[in-house]
């Protein structure tokens, strides 16, 4: 659930970049600030090569995969 809930809220970030930089003129990219946070850590730690894509969208996979994977290990240890 919260791998999801991150990976959705990712996908709107992005679609919200996409949008903006379509419908306004003077968007150069500056918007894409708004996906920082869900690719931080990884984007200052690995190199590009390790995360494949293009180095923003495999950290957030990264961070997506980590969620599932504890938040999913919590449900189990019960």
């Amino acid at each position: 659930m919260a791998a999801g809930l991150f990976l959705a809220l990712a996908i709107a970030v992005l679609a919200w970049i996409f949008y903006s930089s379509a419908t306004n003129s003077a968007d150069s990219g500056e918007s894409g600030i708004l996906l920082l946070p869900f690719a931080m850590p990884w984007i200052t730690i690995m190199p590009r090569s390790w995360l494949g894509l293009t180095t923003g969208l495999g950290a957030i996979g990264l961070n997506a995969l980590i969620l599932y994977l504890v938040f999913g290990g919590l449900r189990f240890s019960k």
